[in-house]
C-alpha cells in the first residue's frame, strides 16, 4: 500500500487532483482545501490529510500529485 498525504496550508484548491483522481480526492468543506477520500484517508485535520492507497491507485495518485500546481501532494 502506498501513502499519501495532502498539505492544506499550501493547497490552493484548485480541482486538479479531483479530476484526476475522483476516487482519492475530495473537497473538504470546512478548510476549503483539498483532502483523501473514503475509504482511504487515515487521518485528517486543519494541516494536513493523510491515506493509505491499495497498489492499484499508485499511477493515479502520482499523477495527481505531478499536476499539483502547488506540490501539496505527496506518495510514498
Amino acid at each position: 500500500m502506498a501513502r499519501i498525504r495532502v498539505d492544506k496550508d499550501s493547497c490552493i484548491a484548485c480541482g486538479v487532483c479531483w479530476a484526476l483522481a475522483p476516487d482519492l480526492f475530495e473537497l473538504d468543506p470546512p478548510t476549503g482545501k483539498t483532502r483523501v477520500r473514503e475509504p482511504y484517508v487515515k487521518n485528517d485535520n486543519e494541516k494536513e490529510s493523510i491515506g493509505e492507497i491499495p497498489d492499484a491507485l499508485t499511477d493515479a495518485a502520482k499523477n495527481a500529485a505531478s499536476s499539483c500546481p502547488t506540490g501539496s501532494i505527496v506518495v510514498e
